[in-house]
């Protein structure tokens, strides 16, 4: 193969699979001339009825080696060669007498395998079509008159058959030879590639393993220095002597409470863009209903259709429903026992609802109390509304509020 580098000019092509095609149609080019060539002189000799054939053939090669050498492309020449191979083909077959023409069908299979790996499958499928067609007219007209004259045939013609069976077949194998250096090729970029992306993702992996363990380290220490702020409050409540002073310190308590228990939901979670919603508030029903116990047993229905909410929208959900818990606890349940319903629900990718309704009665003056504003406060950061509906069976929020992430 090192004769065939040292013929085969340089070109501008940049891919490998584009210099492939250039080379093997510049050598296929070179080898035709050398040996049909040959042949053509040995049959103009003999006087052989396919001395025509073999001299276009002979021709075409090298003009294609000359077009090649001054453009430096091969798209043009495979498509000539193809093409006026199977035309010289398709006269051999019909205007020659007395032969079977089994070499010829030989030849096809080169163009076909030319043609599909120099230009593309739909070339390669027309050779195959031209091919079918030439030899279905052929054994159904010609072939067994030929056959009958075949045994006229000169030794001359016995050594050129026997010399094109091996030049076809040589390059029906040095064709599926390119084909397998441009397999081969594919395949190690392939497996450079594979390699290559197996170290990043490596890398990559490692890098967010550590992130993920930084941030639940930040996440966990956030709980925790929320959890000595909540401590240092009731430890300072407990000092106060104003019952009113004592009830702001437990609401501020359950606020902070409700940010603590995100952060220590974000901290035990490996997935920390994404918190289960049903569980983060499960645990802050809990919590909100335990701190604010006064003897009344209370029932929580949930109809989460969300299973997972970001913390950007989480904090303020997380706040609105603290808000909302804490006044039912406060203000609306009278009797020994309360229900709560909250609902949540997907509209859109962009937006969602929230409903929260309780059986209890609640004063008229809350309607312009603190926990009422924070609730108006938190439903705007949501770049959402919200509207109260008061009746006999209780009270019903319905909120509609956007994602923030």
């Amino acid at each position: 193969m090192k004769i065939f580098q040292l013929i085969t000019p340089r070109t501008a092509y940049t891919s490998f699979n584009e210099r492939a095609k250039f080379s093997l149609t510049f050598r296929t080019c070179f080898l035709f001339s050398i040996v049909i060539g040959t042949i053509t002189t040995i049959s103009y000799i003999s006087r052989d009825a396919f001395f025509y054939h073999y001299l276009g053939v002979f021709i075409l090669s090298c003009s294609g080696l000359i077009y090649m050498h001054l453009a430096k492309k091969y798209q043009a020449v495979s498509i000539v060669i193809c093409s006026f191979a199977t035309i010289i083909i398709y006269l051999s077959v019909f205007q020659i007498k007395g032969a079977v023409h089994i070499i010829e069908a030989l030849w096809m299979i080169v163009i076909v395998l030319f043609s599909f790996f120099t230009l593309n499958k739909w070339w390669g499928f027309t050779f195959i079509f031209f091919n079918v067609l030439l030899y279905v007219i052929y054994f159904n007209t010609y072939f067994f008159s030929n056959l009958q004259d075949f045994s006229n045939m000169t030794s001359t013609t016995q050594i050129i058959m026997s010399v094109e069976f091996t030049f076809t077949m040589f390059l029906i194998g040095f064709i599926m030879h390119h084909f397998h250096e441009v397999t081969e090729h594919a395949n190690q970029k392939r497996r450079k590639a594979y390699e290559q992306l197996s170290l990043e993702k490596a890398i990559v992996d490692k890098q967010n393993i550590e992130k993920t363990a930084l941030l639940q380290e930040i996440h966990h220490r956030v709980k925790n220095n929320l959890q000595v702020i909540i401590s240092l409050l009731r430890i300072q409540s407990s000092e106060l002597q104003s019952d009113e002073a004592k009830v702001s310190f437990d609401d501020a308590i359950t606020r902070i409470m409700t940010m603590s228990l995100i952060h220590q939901k974000m901290y035990e979670k490996e997935a920390l863009s994404q918190i289960d919603l049903s569980d983060y508030l499960s645990t802050l029903f809990n919590d909100v209903i335990a701190a604010n116990y006064r003897g009344i047993e209370v029932t929580v229905e949930q109809g989460i259709q969300i299973p997972f909410i970001g913390p950007k929208t989480i904090v303020p959900v997380g706040l609105i429903v603290n808000e909302l818990v804490s006044n039912s606890m406060k203000h609306a349940f009278n009797n020994n026992h309360g229900k709560i319903e909250v609902a949540m629900k997907k509209i859109n990718s962009s937006t969602f609802t929230l409903t929260y309704r309780d059986d209890g009665t609640w004063k008229d003056n809350q309607n312009s109390s603190f926990g009422l504003q924070l609730i108006e406060v938190f439903t705007e950061q949501l770049d959402g509304t919200y509207e109260r509906c008061l009746d006999e069976n209780g009270t019903t929020y319905n909120f509609l509020l956007r994602f923030l992430d």
